[in-house]
């Protein structure tokens, strides 16, 4: 990527650290040096150059690649003969040839590079029946292509033939009969062939004999083994009274009489129960005649029989004495009660009523009649425990009450209130006091923590031991508990740690102390004063990596909102509408021009990614493209006027330098060739027009796709504008400066934590200190997932410095701001500083990448 200088805030931020021992070597930066004017390049711009924002202009800077040495003319050999970066590229030796097998399918066969070897084009294929020569041997059809398989079928009546090869096509002989060809009769055989006997015969006619009336049925001619058998049929039988003709002769009661028999009340069926009486049915009603001994029928109703009993009358006044003596239903009813003689002290409550089983005040006691007991004290409270004489017994619950009426609360807890602990470990341990056990009250006094049942919490990142187990972190070098947490990098796949490296026991004011493994959270300080080996080793722990240059500047880069549905074109004759690539829909071509746009991340594209097709030489035209080539496509709603549609393209050699773009639905119109890129703007994005300068005009508004087809493939498209400007000078865009809130497109201060953002916004001054890793939830590169923090990446500007992977040995690239450093010099524009393995300072960092 290109390289930036670094704002001037920056630089005064560095020199203001230069207390730091040490100079510049001919490698790298020496410790704690913040390598302005380092020998060494950062190898982030092709071919060297003569001084960048990171090397303090030093014009020995240079790339890393090695040499190539021509040997002639481009073969197809699958090597850059010529060393121009590319491998069997234009006109080759051979390519182009005819083939020398020219008979049958092989006539016209061309020789063609493939895989760095000359080919045909046409090669033989195995013999079809066709009458064509698909081997190029000189013969057609022959050996019997495609016969020899056994066809029609061998089931039931049929008999299968034999399949040959007869004139091209190959045709069944000496078949028999098909599956369906005859009708099934009832002969038991398969006539039809399909593995079945007298399927589907039916019906054939209604037996002869018998009746209908009633229950009666006819029943009906079946095909049965071979032979019409009659089904179904039903005969008269004994006649019941239940509604239904059973002898089939028209009456469904004959000889019941519904009015007076018990068995048949009313309704056919209706037998009279009715409990410890004798039946009887009066009027089609069930009645009772009389009680069974010693029962009686007290509320005079049928329906439920003599209710009540056994019960021999004894006296036709009620006693205390648990005998219903009258037989009324009630025992001990209307009883008169003696004086109150219970006691009121503690759960016993503070009087008595002088009435069966009631409590006024709720928490007293009552006189009751206890059968042949007579009378005696109930207590309401249920934790007042009384023995079958009635007697209070000694207290045994633990509930904060006087439950056995003594004066004494709980007087069998001594340990009551006293400190406990739960014999835990890590997150579980707790502590509390002994307290009565409220599931269990007869039980003994229990300690009062909070219980943490072991393995039940989810163990995560964070220096303590979550799930109990004696164990801190367990999990830890799999890299994927909570507090663990990764994004995918767009348009590369790998995944990148959400926030900021942290300590497992950092919070958000410390630091921490542990250093055994590396988490990535929300909320806790960044590890810093890291030197990259020990960065290396840190993340090696959870089975990752350092980011390398590219994937870091891959989840820098922004990536605008989603597009659903129709685009909105330009407001004004001014205004340039800008839509990604990545956001068109994606058609792919068949096999007239093969190919398709797949996701690419170019050097300085802008948004997720770029669009490509596979480089494999092929191009497509005006006539075929827009039925065949592949297609990028957006519709965009306009209004009338005149309308220019740019493209930003890149060309990485000059046989892949054209694409073809229309706005309109589907068809060619208004599709022209964007025209070849020259021989210095290769490898380049260049932002180009239609040529020669073609409008298109709308008469009134109307919704019109944008189509760019693919001219050569191998080509490049980043972006898409549509504006009604007609200027001829390309749109205004910026690449690749990194989203700051609500203005994806311009840094703005105090959003990310750089030098102008203050950490204490009360306290006056210059503040530069490092927050705890995603306190500023603006501060964030998108991710796959744009607009929810799923997909985000924090803190990637502004709070510390980050280490990548080394270039090589004591060459180690360090990327981002820092709290010092102003807005200008925390885009993703800028290159990489490199420093020594034994640097390291109170605002530099790190985050781990993984596959």
């Amino acid at each position: 990527m290109s390289a930036l200088p670094l704002a001037g805030a920056l630089t005064r931020a560095l020199l203001l650290t230069a207390f730091v021992a040490g100079a510049a070597t001919t490698l790298s930066c020496n410790v704690n040096d913040y390598c302005l004017n380092c020998a060494t390049g950062d190898g982030g711009t092709p071919g060297g150059d003569a001084g960048d924002a990171n090397d303090g202009g030093d014009p020995d800077d240079a790339t890393d690649g090695g040499p190539c040495v021509p040997t002639g003319a481009e073969q197809c050999d699958g090597i850059d003969n010529d060393c121009d970066l590319q491998t069997d590229e234009g006109t080759l030796p051979g390519v182009g040839d005819d083939c020398t097998n020219q008979m049958g399918a092989c006539a016209g066969a061309k020789k063609v590079c493939t895989a760095g070897m000359l080919v045909c084009d046409r090669p033989p294929m195995p013999e079809l029946c066709d009458l064509v020569d698909n081997n190029c041997n000189g013969s057609v059809d022959e050996g019997d292509p495609g016969g020899g398989a056994l066809c029609g079928t061998n089931t039931g009546e049929c008999q299968a033939g034999v399949n040959r090869c007869v004139a091209g096509t190959v045709t069944c002989v000496g078949a028999i009969g098909t599956v369906g060809g005859v009708a099934e009769s009832c002969n038991n055989r398969d006539d039809d062939c399909d593995g079945a006997f007298d399927e589907d015969v039916g019906a054939l006619g209604s037996c002869t004999g018998g009746t209908d009336v009633g229950l009666c049925e006819l029943g009906a001619l079946m095909c049965v083994g071979g032979a019409p058998t009659c089904v179904g049929r039903v005969s008269p039988t004994f006649e019941l009274c239940n509604a239904l003709d059973e002898d089939c002769d028209g009456s469904n009661t004959n000889g019941y009489n519904l009015a007076t028999d018990p068995q048949n009340c009313g309704t056919c069926g209706t037998a009279c129960s009715l409990t410890n009486a004798i039946e009887g049915c009066a009027g089609g009603m069930c009645t009772i005649a009389a009680c069974e001994t010693s029962f009686h029928n007290n509320n005079n109703m049928a329906a439920d029989g003599c209710e009540f009993g056994p019960c021999t009358k004894q006296n036709d006044t009620e006693i205390c004495n648990g005998i219903d003596d009258d037989c009324s239903g009630a025992i001990d009813n209307g009883i008169t009660l003696p004086p109150s003689f219970c006691i009121n002290v503690g759960q016993c409550g503070a009087g008595t009523e002088q009435t069966v089983g009631t409590d006024a005040d709720a928490d007293g006691s009552v006189v009751v009649c206890a059968g042949a007991l007579g009378f005696q004290c109930a207590y309401n409270d249920p934790d007042v425990s009384i023995d079958a004489s009635g007697l209070i017994q000694p207290e045994t619950l633990c509930d904060g009450k006087d439950n056995d009426c003594d004066g004494a609360v709980d007087e069998g807890q001594p340990n009551l209130g006293q400190a406990c602990d739960n014999a835990e470990v890590g997150d579980c341990r707790s502590s509390g006091t002994y307290v009565c056990d409220t599931a269990n009250l007869n039980g003994a006094a229990v300690c009062s923590f909070t219980q943490v049942a072991a393995g039940t919490s989810t163990e995560a990142c964070d220096g303590r031991d979550n799930d109990c187990n004696g164990t801190i972190d367990d999990g830890f070098a799999a890299g994927n508990l909570p507090g663990q947490d990764w994004v995918t990098i767009p348009g590369i796949g790998t995944k990148i740690q959400k926030y900021e490296a942290s300590r497992p026991d950092a919070t958000a004011t410390s630091l921490g102390t542990l250093q055994t493994h590396v988490c990535s959270r929300t909320g806790a300080q960044p590890w810093t004063n890291i030197t990259h080996p020990q960065a290396e080793t840190a993340c090696a722990a959870i089975g990752a990596r350092l980011c390398t240059e590219a994937e870091w500047e891959g989840m820098c880069a922004q990536e605008p909102a989603s597009v659903a549905g129709t685009v909105a074109g330009p407001a004004d004759a001014t205004a340039y509408v800008l839509i990604e690539a990545e956001q068109m829909a994606v058609r792919n071509g068949n096999a007239t021009v093969p190919g398709s746009w797949l996701s690419a991340v170019i050097q300085n594209f802008s948004g997720a990614s770029a669009m490509r097709t596979p480089d494999n030489n092929v191009s497509a035209t005006t006539a075929n493209a827009p039925a065949n080539a592949p297609r990028l496509r957006i519709p965009v709603a306009l209004e009338a006027g005149t309308y220019v549609v740019w493209v930003r393209m890149l060309a990485p050699n000059a046989s892949g330098d054209s694409v073809f773009v229309g706005l309109n639905a589907t068809t060619t119109t208004g599709s022209v060739n964007l025209g070849t890129l020259t021989t210095s703007t290769l490898n380049t994005w260049q932002w180009v027009r239609a040529t020669p300068l073609t409008t298109v005009t709308l008469a009134t508004a109307s919704t019109q796709d944008i189509n760019v087809w693919m001219g050569d493939d191998g080509v490049a498209v980043d972006a898409v504008v549509i504006t009604r400007n007609n200027s001829t000078n390309a749109p205004p865009f910026d690449d690749k400066i990194w989203a700051y809130g609500a203005d994806p497109k311009l840094p703005q201060p105090t959003v990310c934590n750089g030098d102008e953002y203050d950490t204490d916004a009360v306290a006056p001054g210059d503040q530069d200190g490092i927050l705890a890793t995603g306190a500023l939830t603006s501060c964030f590169a998108n991710g796959p997932t744009v607009g929810t923090s799923n997909g985000d990446a924090f803190d990637m500007s502004g709070n510390v410095k980050e280490w990548a992977a080394e270039r090589s040995p004591g060459q180690n690239p360090l990327r981002g701001g820092s709290a010092n450093n102003e807005v200008d010099g925390l885009a993703c524009g800028l290159d990489f500083t490199l420093a020594n393995d034994a640097f390291f300072f109170p605002n530099v960092g790190f985050r781990c990448c993984r596959n």
